[in-house]
């Protein structure tokens, strides 16, 4: 895998979770604070991290609830961005209408999301070669998946599929039929069986998810903490998110969906572990909210211009440190 630290947080418009940008950009609606000054510009560049970190540290200096201010645009300027989320994302214009709150009647409170784990904004995903073939043989990715390649957004995870899908018919082409280990399958059985017993495990799949949100939100850099984080809290969340793992063992199935729902959960806490380890690897700050180290809070290019990348070995989740390599201003990336 690689970089897991780079998480998204997006920057929305609060309650309803509804992108920003269409407000900031389509009627060029600026960041407020609660006193009405344009706060944006004090914490420099226009990135998307940037955007966020500023309304972070604006509500933590006590100068929030931040907003993007509509109250000035024109009637038609409104009826374009109800129009617009209409079609985007409906619970803000209904928002809007029922509540009698119209963009150009009352600015948008906005606020952050809880992070993500997602490709397609971030560069968070599977270790891919320049043709999108990730480090197992025959396994392909694209889109949110693939790591490396960030802010892609739909557009590029359309160009990533179209790679991942021809080099993917070529391997096919080329591989040759193995015969399928029979002890590997029975290991496999043997373990989906053992979640299916009619007996109610001590813990059930929600209370492990809910457990889990919490750890990471209070010791991994959340919401709780303004999306910060330093060594000692993350090592805390390595051995809660080890205990969940322990305790996941135990939980049980009364059918197929739940059978389903034990695997993701699962899966969540491999996911967790994961990141933990490039979070206590990347020993700087490199994007300001997304990756906010505060026991090294400045950006540190000439130990960290390069990728973390991780592989699971026998239990262990062991750290690979990987150069950028740019050839005629293209970065190639290597298996």
């Amino acid at each position: 895998m690689t970089t897991f630290e780079m998480r998204f947080i997006a920057l929305r418009c609060k309650d309803t979770i509804a992108p920003t940008g269409t407000i900031a950009q389509g009627v060029g609606a600026p960041q407020i604070n609660s006193d009405g000054e344009e706060y944006e510009k004090k914490y420099g560049s226009n990135k998307t991290s940037m955007r966020l970190f500023s309304t972070v540290e604006e509500n933590r200096r006590g100068k929030g609830p931040c907003f993007l201010k509509t109250s000035e645009i024109s009637k038609k300027e409104e009826e374009e961005l109800l129009k617009a989320y209409l079609n985007m994302a409906p619970a803000q214009t209904l928002k809007w209408i029922e509540t009698n709150n119209l963009p150009s009647f009352r600015d948008v409170e906005i606020e952050g999301t809880e992070p993500y784990i997602t490709g397609g904004h971030t560069g968070s995903g599977y270790w891919v070669d320049t043709n999108r073939a990730a480090t197992i043989k025959g396994l392909y990715a694209a889109g949110d998946v693939a790591g490396g390649s960030p802010q892609k957004y739909v557009t590029g995870c359309f160009a990533e599929a179209e790679i991942a899908a021809f080099s993917a018919l070529k391997y096919i082409n080329d591989v040759k039929e193995e015969a399928v280990d029979s002890s590997e399958v029975e290991n496999k059985l043997k373990e989906v069986k053992s979640f299916l017993k009619e007996e109610s495990g001590i813990y059930g799949i929600e209370e492990i998810e809910e457990a889990m949100q919490k750890i990471m939100d209070e010791y991994a850099g959340g919401i709780y903490d303004g999306y910060s984080y330093n060594l000692k809290k993350l090592q805390i969340a390595k051995s809660k998110i080890d205990e969940l793992l322990e305790l996941s063992k135990a939980l049980k199935a009364k059918d197929m969906h739940e059978l389903m729902l034990i695997f993701e959960v699962i899966d969540r806490l491999f996911v967790c572990k994961v990141l933990i380890r490039h979070l206590e690897e990347r020993k700087e700050t490199r994007w300001r909210a997304f990756q906010e180290n505060k026991d090294y809070p400045k950006k540190d290019d000439k130990n960290f211009l390069k990728f973390i990348n991780s592989i699971y070995q026998d239990g262990q989740i062991k750290i690979i440190f990987r150069s950028l390599v740019k050839r005629d201003d293209i970065y190639e990336h290597h298996n």
